[in-house]
């Protein structure tokens, strides 16, 4: 677990703390009572039984080398089952699915370990794949959801402290335990791991606030490119990325009718002394359309439709043409189109 807090690994550290805290319980179930140490011991006849049957990596396997995988899991399968029937002939068809006939909360509440149960609860989220799980991954920016990849920085500290506290707590019921082996020093290092603990969470929160971004990114949108000939071709541009792909016309109703007729003003007033002779289409981007991505078409590189930032033909912003020329309901349609200069074979 330090190993993954020093890492800045949020979710591994997140698990390694939620392990130590069901360890904590577990072990003071163990301790406190002679039957459930026995039960905690007999479940251990499960796991070679679970690891025949599940016979993993077997099908990865081939030949000579298959063939004796599978004869040892099958003989691994018999020499364990007896066991196994035995053990559940004593506990019950439960035992097979935990070594224990209680819940963790009630466990954990039995020796006074409530706010540990909370924090198990909730690194369970991310454990399970829970959509709370995504904290620290999922922020709304600009009235959009903005997905961050990479580790999740906010769920350290919790980790952190939850996590030493729990081994902490795991030292004192040993020291009780085993009262001849001597805990002191590693108590001592706990506490000086809590002692730093709000400064690590400033520094990590301060990194996590650091690496959001202050706005959110520019979306796909939906691209139309105009030949010469008036031939149109859609394209789904993902700018992030730098990707352009092929797309399907968008559905009728994904494109208002105002908008529609301003695209076909704006393309008639696109004449032919309006192309270089490099260039053999321009392309319009339309705000709020959504577009499909034709099926089998592959994402390319978007300079082979769009010219590249390091071209200097490329404008910053896309802009109308001649703004000023166009009609009034043309010039507010939320339509815009990159000028020649931006467009490319």
């Amino acid at each position: 677990m330090l190993i993954d807090l020093y890492d800045a690994r949020g979710r591994p550290a997140t698990r390694a703390a939620r392990a130590l805290i069901e360890h904590l319980v577990n072990l003071s179930d163990v301790l406190s009572d002679a039957d459930l140490a026995e039960r905690y011991l007999a479940h251990g006849v499960l796991a070679p039984l679970i690891e025949a049957e599940a016979e993993i990596g077997v099908m990865l396997l081939k030949g000579r080398e298959r063939r004796a995988e599978e004869h040892r899991l099958k003989s691994q399968f018999r020499r364990h089952k007896p066991d196994v029937e035995e053990a559940i002939a004593k506990y019950g068809p439960g035992f097979r699915r935990s070594w224990t006939e209680r819940n963790l909360y009630d466990r954990a509440r039995k020796y006074g370990y409530e706010k540990f149960y909370h924090y198990y609860r909730l690194s369970s989220q991310v454990l399970h794949g829970a959509s709370g799980g995504a904290k620290g991954s999922i922020r709304q920016i600009d009235g959009r959801h903005v997905h961050r990849s990479g580790s999740a920085l906010v769920l350290l500290p919790q980790a952190y402290a939850e996590g030493v506290r729990a081994f902490k707590s795991i030292l004192k019921v040993m020291a009780e335990a085993t009262p001849s082996v001597d805990l002191t020093e590693a108590l001592q290092v706990c506490d000086a791991l809590l002692l730093a603990w709000p400064f690590y969470r400033k520094a990590v929160l301060k990194v996590d606030r650091w690496l959001w971004p202050t706005s959110a990114p520019v979306g796909p949108y939906a691209v139309l490119a105009v030949s010469r000939s008036g031939k149109r071709r859609w394209f789904c541009h993902e700018p992030e990325l730098g990707l352009i792909v092929e797309a399907q016309p968008p559905d009728p109703g994904e494109i208002a009718d105002t908008q529609r007729q301003n695209v076909e003003l704006l393309i008639a007033s696109i004449g032919h002394e309006m192309f270089s002779d490099e260039d053999q289409w321009v392309t319009i981007v339309l705000t709020d359309v959504t577009v499909n991505p034709r099926p089998g078409a592959p994402w390319i590189n978007a300079a082979a439709v769009l010219v590249p930032d390091s071209s200097g033909r490329r404008l910053s912003q896309p802009r109308p043409i001649n703004p000023s020329e166009l009609p009034k309901a043309l010039r507010s349609c939320g339509v815009l189109w990159l000028p020649p200069e931006t467009a490319r074979p």
